[in-house]
């Protein structure tokens, strides 16, 4: 959709001042401060909210765009209680974890040892089935996810107890905040923006199966010690074969690190104490090695790839929301008079916004305080532009153009302005301002058609080459402007 301004008359000068906005790096921050942004950005789905005052304090507190956007969203999240629900959420957590463990421990082996502690003659193989089937399936499930992941570089996370932990203490009824579910929301859209669901959740999942596992473990281990239980491979359709075979395969890791193992042939014996303590042990080794070891070693991964990525968290202030933010944040850097002897100093770093492979790039035609003599917008130009504005030098018209261009996925800008003009400060400004919202521009220098000094366009282009706004294409004419423009959006 094209936009276009009202055109007023050029009568306002450029401005004198300098603004130099500060340029942000990547830096290291912690997850609930990137958490407490994006939980506010969530927020103004439903509307601005009034942060007047935030803006003001992140602004003089802090010196670059992740920083400031990071202390305004604190400043927020104190002043709406986010700061309190985000201290339930974490009680919230230790709350669903002891739940979660006392579920995963049922499913790893509190029905196998309630059924011991009934004193019954119990089948082998099905204790071992009962005991490892549902931990070592879900095991699997998360390790081909994890494999999946990894190929696809989605860094998504399956169904899993880290999940249902995030969510049930987000919901329960003592602990739950007014923001309790967008803090939910905004941690797991930093988690799924930063690939790190996978690892985060798995961590969770798997110290609460490990937890699990050794409580199982101590439990058996005490049944075993001081009660008599008669273990058989009793069978209705089974061959004794089958047995054999199950335990054959599943007795030999045990075997291989030195744990006793019943011999095949109590398969074929009659049930004997001897045979009942053996195939205790190899219940007892089966637990560890299958069950409590692979979790352990699942969580010791998933936590070092956590305690990596998390000294590199950042926050995308390429995002189209944070770079309004961004935007609203240069226009309140304070402006300093300086001489053109003595010119503050020049912002380093790129001079665009990186382009995001995937996304198309608007093509924007801007207008830059033009004299009423000249036909503005250029049909020929008009006519490639997916956007035109008119800037005629109020802050409004500049705020307004740079906000639009934040919101965008990058656009490439062709900025028009009077050849008889002289290049100044305040064009310079404007220049850079619009070149750190866009992922590429050029510059027209147009001039009326009563025009006779052809130096001037030339002007603009020294003064381009003699910056370090090299990088900015000059275009003479209308026919290269219009070239530019169509290799662009090519």
């Amino acid at each position: 959709m094209r936009t276009s301004s009202t055109h007023r008359p050029a009568g306002a000068q450029p401005g004198r001042a300098t603004i130099s906005p500060p340029v942000s790096h990547p830096s290291s921050v912690s997850f609930r401060d990137v958490t407490l942004a994006h939980t506010i950005r969530l927020m103004e789905e439903a509307g601005a909210l009034d942060d007047a005052g935030e803006m003001v304090l992140a602004h003089a507190r802090q010196h670059t765009e992740q920083d400031r956007i990071l202390e305004r969203a604190r400043l927020l999240g104190r002043r709406l209680g986010l700061l309190e629900d985000w201290a339930r959420l974490k009680a919230g957590l230790w709350i669903a974890a002891g739940l979660l463990a006392l579920l995963a421990y049922l499913l790893a082996g509190g029905l196998l040892t309630r059924a011991l502690g009934s004193g019954q003659t119990l089948n082998a193989a099905l204790a071992f089935v009962a005991m490892l089937g549902v931990p070592v399936l879900a095991l699997l499930v998360w390790l081909l996810w994890a494999l999946a992941s990894a190929l696809s570089g989605r860094g998504m996370a399956p169904w899993s107890l880290g999940q249902l932990m995030l969510s049930l203490a987000a919901r329960m009824p003592w602990l739950h905040g007014p923001h309790s579910l967008n803090l939910l929301r905004g941690a797991n859209a930093v988690l799924r923006q930063q690939r790190l669901s996978l690892w985060v959740f798995g961590a969770v999942s798997h110290g609460l199966w490990a937890l699990a596992f050794a409580l199982a473990i101590l439990t058996l281990l005490m049944l075993f010690s001081f009660q008599s239980y008669q273990l058989t491979w009793e069978t209705t359709i089974l061959s004794p074969a089958f047995f054999d075979a199950f335990l054959s395969v599943t007795s030999w890791l045990p075997r291989t690190l030195g744990f006793a193992v019943p011999a095949q042939a109590v398969v074929h014996a009659a049930p004997s104490a001897a045979d009942s303590q053996a195939i205790a042990w190899w219940l007892l080794a089966s637990a560890l090695l299958y069950g409590l070891l692979p979790r352990l070693l699942a969580l010791v991964v998933c936590s070092a790839v956590w305690q990596r990525r998390a000294h590199r968290l950042s926050l995308d202030t390429r995002e189209p929301y944070f770079r309004q933010l961004a935007t609203r944040f240069m226009s309140m850097a304070s402006a300093s008079v300086v001489d053109a002897e003595h010119a503050g100093p020049r912002a380093s770093g790129p001079l665009f916004r990186p382009h995001v492979s995937g996304q198309a790039a608007p093509v924007v035609l801007i207008g830059f305080e033009l004299p009423d003599g000249l036909r503005w917008p250029p049909d020929a130009l008009a006519s490639l532009a997916d956007q035109v504005h008119t800037i005629t030098g109020t802050m409004s018209e500049r705020l307004g153009l740079l906000t639009a261009l934040a919101a965008s996925p990058g656009a490439r800008t062709l900025i028009v302005c009077s050849a008889a003009a002289s290049p100044d400060r305040g064009a310079e400004r404007f220049l850079r301002q619009v070149c750190s919202e866009a992922v590429d521009c050029a510059l027209l220098p147009l001039s009326d058609e009563s025009a006779t000094d052809a130096n001037k366009p030339q002007r603009w282009a020294d003064w381009l080459a003699a910056s370090d706004l090299q990088a900015v294409s000059f275009c003479g004419t209308d026919i290269e402007a219009k070239q530019w423009m169509e290799q662009r959006r090519g």
